[in-house]
């Protein structure tokens, strides 16, 4: 018999970002842009009129070519968005399709605007799934690209092309098969202009033979209407269970993956379905459709932990029995920052986390109180504390779910305290602050603000958090004999367990001993 673990929510996330996102950060090249010799070739005519063009192809040969290095690096981080029919406003798939964008690539890798990874990487846990973001090495490689004169290199030497799926194709199909259920909101009339409205369409969720686990849940919408919806949440009331949020899709997330061993467990019902959408208009009538597709577990299969809703921390209050967003008021030409902490009544395992705020949020950041207090140098010390990741460079226009690789999943003991913290910023130092003169208060709208983490966790009793703990051990001491280093995963675990790591020469607890 398999033994049940309860979890909360596992996101998976991919990088899809808003039309409108991608547009505002997007430029064309002007003419002399496009109609430019490259730097690279001017200097191999030049030397080639000295007699001394073999050294000019020796100093093109050194340097980075879109055939060998730069696709790559565009196929890894940059394709699934720059495609040809892809939310991003060009593809970047050929030479010549990239060449043109070549000075706006140097500089929005430069100031780290794209790819939309808005992670600090200097602080915190660096070592998730879904990290598509640009290693120092690919930067320097996109730039010293740009610098050279955007070479081509050998067409040869070019990778096969990623065969991409298309919008309307379910993402996550060609890994797990065609869904076992789909429903749809119907058409919902999308006005051309006006406020931002929030459509709520419920569906009949039908009687189940049996009980089943959910695997995963993706959303989608048509591709005229995805420029306007910011997001759509779906959540369902079945008659035993479950009850809440299941799965939202928004500017950076689709989809739930849940895993092989993960699961949310679906009564039979009956019960309905429920589309929460918010749209904006963009200038023009249509009509749109959301739907929400479910892979199951198979019923002679069932996973080894059972996960739970979503857990939704609301950061934009400071009394939960008041109204929802009395405390956010952001002055004129000023900045607020809020805090929302967490005590641990168990253990818990973080697996991925995702931040909301809106135009005037820039800043968000999860900080770890550990139980206890250490010693220090100044006498019987404090508790000690590490921040497990930062927002640093939040964007309203993109929301990407944060998922930690399996041995940097933070490991938590009962009575930690989760510290989330958010900054707004009202200035003009805040490109998306529409009127720095009016004060900000919470509301839907992306002009109002609004703060909170989605946070999916696996409760632990005690004896599975030791059980984990052991073996995160093991990896880490495993890792640290393969790499010289226990990386950033070390964070993942309490402050006595890296003492024992650091002092037993990096050999680490078996599991079942202490």
């Amino acid at each position: 018999m398999k033994h049940v673990r309860r979890t909360a929510v596992r996101s998976g996330t991919h990088m899809v970002g808003a039309m409108f996102a991608a547009l505002a950060l997007y430029q064309p090249a002007s003419s002399s842009q496009i109609g430019v010799t490259s730097v690279a070739e001017s200097v191999a005519q030049i030397t080639a009129v000295s007699g001394i063009a073999s050294i000019a192809g020796l100093a093109a040969d050194a340097s980075p070519t879109f055939s060998n290095e730069v696709v790559r690096i565009l196929q890894a981080s940059c394709q699934r968005c720059h495609q040809p029919g892809g939310i991003g406003p060009m593809p970047l798939e050929t030479y010549e399709q990239t060449r043109r964008y070549a000075p706006r690539i140097k500089e929005y890798v430069l100031r780290r605007i794209m790819p939309p990874w808005h992670l600090d990487p200097t602080i915190g846990i660096q070592e998730y799934k879904n990290d598509f973001s640009l290693s120092e090495k690919n930067i320097e490689t996109l730039v010293s690209w740009v610098d050279a004169g955007a070479l081509e290199g050998d067409p040869s030497r070019l990778p096969p092309p990623v065969e991409w799926p298309t919008w309307e194709e379910w993402e996550l199909k060609p890994t797990l098969g065609p869904p076992d259920m789909v429903f749809e909101t119907g058409a919902i009339p999308i006005r051309a202009e006006g406020q931002d409205f929030w459509p709520s369409v419920n569906v009949e969720w039908p009687a189940l033979d049996n009980p089943r686990f959910l695997k995963a849940a993706e959303i989608k919408n048509t591709v005229r209407g995805r420029a306007a919806l910011h997001h759509n949440n779906v959540s369902l009331n079945l008659e035993n269970g479950p009850s809440g949020r299941v799965v939202g899709a928004g500017a950076g997330k689709r989809w739930d993956y849940f895993g092989e061993d993960t699961g949310i467990l679906f009564g039979t019902g009956p019960g309905r379905i429920n589309f929460g959408a918010h749209y904006f208009p963009i200038g023009e009538e249509f009509e749109d459709n959301i739907e929400v597709a479910f892979w199951f577990h198979p019923e002679d299969d069932p996973p080894e932990t059972v996960a739970n809703v979503e857990i939704h921390h609301l950061v934009d209050q400071f009394d939960p029995s008041q109204p929802r967003g009395r405390d956010i008021l952001i002055p004129p030409h000023g900045t607020q920052t809020m805090y929302r902490t967490w005590v641990l009544d168990q253990p818990i395992m973080i697996n991925s986390f995702r931040g909301h705020m809106h135009l005037h949020g820039v800043a968000m950041s999860i900080e770890v109180v550990w139980p206890g207090r250490v010693p220090d140098y100044y006498g019987p010390g404090a508790n000690r504390r590490d921040i497990i990741a930062s927002i640093n460079n939040y964007n309203h226009n993109w929301q990407t779910s944060f998922v930690f690789e399996d041995e940097a999943r933070p490991l938590l003991p009962k009575g930690t305290a989760l510290v989330m913290r958010t900054h707004f910023d009202n200035t003009e130092n805040n490109p998306l602050s529409i009127d720095p003169d009016q004060w900000v208060v919470f509301g839907g709208r992306s002009v109002d603000a609004m703060s909170h983490f989605h946070i999916s966790v696996t409760y632990l009793d005690e004896l599975e958090y030791e059980t984990l703990l052991a073996q995160r051990q093991v990896q880490l001491t495993e890792r640290k004999e393969r790499e010289g280093s226990f990386g950033t995963a070390l964070l993942s675990v309490a402050p006595g367990p890296r003492a024992e790591l650091d002092s037993d020469g990096g050999r680490g607890r078996r599991p079942g001993g202490r």
